[in-house]
């Protein structure tokens, strides 16, 4: 599978080719959609053959260019855990209006469980889903593909884990360890093997 990665002020967003279109995997800050798609260009990727975004955790720089990348067509797939805090994104911008983020619309959303992420990844080519992976943040996911890759935004790395006393981490861990990924996708810092 083709993974690409694309990396701007300090944050990794990634592309996976599925059967017919790229998947991103994080939005970055807001007000760099003219640095991401001079990326974009660099790789070759048109931004109309990007088709669905995921959002490892609603923070400002895995979520900023959300609305942007929408408003191109893209659809933004919540995970069902991650709903409400949306909202809380929006509100936060808010109260901080200092940067051209765009408010994340409520609608033509993907909503979707585990178990739907993973009919719907079936039915892109891919043998994985979006699950909870809490600890950074409570609305963290980690988009997983079987024996192969585990997107895990900002969830501490696995060698970590024993300076941190977090049941919680490690449970996220220990569900991502089940699906015996090879290959661990940062959203700061270089791609590592497990």
């Amino acid at each position: 599978m083709e993974v690409i990665k694309l990396t701007y002020k300090s944050t990794n967003c990634y592309l996976i080719k599925s059967n017919n279109c790229w998947i991103m995997i994080d939005a970055g800050w807001p007000d760099t959609i003219t640095q991401l798609l001079k990326l974009l260009k660099q790789k070759d990727i048109n931004i109309k053959d990007i088709k669905y975004l995921i959002v490892t955790h609603f923070h400002p720089d895995h979520a900023g260019l959300a609305q942007n990348l929408k408003d191109f067509g893209i659809i933004l797939i919540i995970h069902e855990s991650q709903v409400h805090f949306v909202d809380k994104l929006n509100d936060f911008f808010k109260r901080n209006p200092k940067n051209n983020f765009k408010d994340i619309d409520a609608i033509n959303n993907m909503v979707v469980s585990s178990k739907e992420s993973r009919i719907f990844f079936k039915s892109e080519g891919i043998n994985g889903e979006v699950i909870q992976t809490p600890g950074h943040s409570d609305d963290s996911v980690s988009l997983v593909i079987e024996e192969c890759y585990a997107f895990t935004g900002d969830l501490p790395r696995l060698l970590l884990m024993e300076t941190y006393n977090d049941q919680t981490l490690k449970d996220s861990w220990k569900l991502i360890q089940e699906y015996n990924v090879k290959r661990v996708y940062p959203a700061h810092g270089e791609p590592y093997n497990l």
